[in-house]
């Protein structure tokens, strides 16, 4: 019994020991496997890891590019915000002094500095200075900067007397006004002690009365004369007789004293020695002006008459001619 034991104690030993054994035996195995794996792994760690060394030297050079260009393009985000901001500035100045001048030109404006304290008026013969001041009416407390100054220079020429009228400022305190006259070249006779004075435009100035030291020429026998003192006449007779009296030669215009002017045809001036030429109308004056010089030329002290109205055709009479 006890060699039985005996043997099945040994024989257990024995199993136990060839587990051992197996289980060393696979563990080496394992070993000896992972030890042959890990090899195979290391055999091509060197082309592994030339290729990621590759790989990362690769990739080194586009980091750096990268960040070459993301830093390019902070910087131009950087210099587009101060342009921006300068812009902004800028304006915000320009808007600034903009307000500032306007400010101070309206302040100015209103102040009462450059006050007109004299009015010099310039050109007027016909008119006085007085006479101007009181058309000019200036308002109390105008300044240089502010003055009606389209309203005066209205009211100046609605004055018959005066052509047309300028004002200009004389800093610091004078308004100068500068004044273009009509000139008045005609004495028109309406009738009855009505004369009335017109510059060459036929625009009537103003009611004369007769006056020895006036030396400019009388119109008389003007049919339908309505004479409005600043208007232009709409008599054509009027007319026609002051272009004859413009177009006249130096010579002739001397001799003339009086222009008749009951219509264009029957125009004719009146001499000082009382000698009567039909000009008729204003059309071909030059000849009509010759023609007559010469005739008043060859019949001195003689000739009482001439007609000229057909230029290519004149006649004239003497003083035995009926």
């Amino acid at each position: 019994m006890a060699s039985s034991s005996g043997r099945r104690s040994s024989s257990s030993a024995r199993s136990s020991n060839r587990r051992r054994v197996v289980i060393a035996g696979e563990k080496t195995r394992d070993v000896q496997y992972d030890s042959a794996r890990l090899k195979a792994t290391n055999s091509k760690s060197p082309r592994a890891s030339g290729g990621s060394s590759s790989r990362r030297a690769a990739s080194h050079p586009k980091t750096a590019a990268d960040r070459a260009s993301n830093n390019k393009r902070l910087e131009r985000e950087r210099r587009l915000r101060a342009q921006r901001l300068r812009t902004q500035l800028m304006f915000v100045a320009a808007v600034l002094a903009v307000g500032l001048v306007v400010f101070g030109a309206y302040s100015l404006y209103r102040s009462s500095v450059f006050e007109i304290l004299s009015v010099d008026v310039v050109g007027n013969e016909g008119l006085s200075d007085e006479t101007v001041l009181e058309i000019i009416d200036l308002p109390e407390g105008a300044t240089l900067l502010r003055y009606p100054g389209q309203e005066i220079q209205t009211r100046l020429e609605q004055e018959p007397w005066i052509e047309s009228a300028s004002l200009s400022r004389d800093f610091p305190e004078t308004l100068r006004v500068r004044i273009t006259e009509r000139t008045p070249v005609a004495l028109v006779d309406a009738g009855g002690l009505s004369l009335w004075l017109v510059d060459a435009n036929g625009v009537v100035i103003e009611q004369h009365t007769p006056d020895a030291t006036l030396t400019v020429t009388v119109i008389r026998d003007v049919e339908g004369l309505d004479p409005i003192p600043g208007r232009k006449t709409l008599s054509e007779a009027l007319l026609n007789a002051l272009d004859v009296m413009e177009g006249l030669s130096p010579e002739l215009r001397a001799r003339v004293r009086a222009i008749s002017a009951p219509s264009i045809d029957k125009t004719s001036l009146i001499t000082h020695e009382d000698i009567e030429i039909f000009i008729g109308s204003a059309d071909e004056l030059d000849k009509k002006d010759r023609v007559a010089r010469q005739i008043l030329e060859e019949q001195v002290g003689e000739v009482v008459y001439i007609n000229v109205r057909t230029v290519d055709r004149p006649t004239w009479r003497g003083l035995g001619d009926e």
